[in-house]
């Protein structure tokens, strides 16, 4: 199976769903951090995520299931400039500036990489132009 993988950065306006997180700079006494998991589910042409705050330099995890009836696609610029690993119906791919990937219905994908900057991490399903949303990354310091 062939997992489409996108290249390209996309721009997003107005109306997004947004799950804004907060990295306190805190890392654990061993220097060890666990997979951090953002869960986004695609139902009735809309993105629904959930997740626990995140942490800057930390692996990280995006899982994307489509619930719809017909294929959508993740996109997000917290890809850009970051090597990330895409999983697909048992398929790995990787790659550097990866854009995104299509989703069939009833499909999920994984993307495994490491946020290297806080800031705005915008997505968006390229196919239906409407279907949006952003992480938000602030960077509050050490406590």
């Amino acid at each position: 199976m062939m997992i489409g993988l996108h290249t390209s950065t996309r721009m997003i306006v107005g109306g997004m769903l947004t799950a804004v997180v907060l990295s306190m700079g805190v890392f654990s006494p061993t220097g060890a951090q666990p997979e951090q998991r953002v869960d986004v589910k695609i139902t009735d042409f809309e993105f629904r995520a959930t997740q626990t705050p995140l942490q800057l330099h930390a692996h990280t995890v995006i899982h994307v299931t489509n619930e719809d009836t017909v294929r959508h696609d993740f996109g997000s610029s917290i890809f850009k400039h970051t090597n990330t690993q895409v999983e697909s119906a048992g398929v790995l791919a990787y790659g550097n500036d990866v854009g995104g990937a299509f989703i069939e219905p009833d499909h999920e994908v994984t993307f495994r990489f490491v946020i290297r900057e806080s800031g705005r991490y915008e997505f968006q399903c390229s196919i239906h132009p409407d279907m949006k949303g952003e992480i938000l990354l602030l960077s509050a310091g050490t406590v």
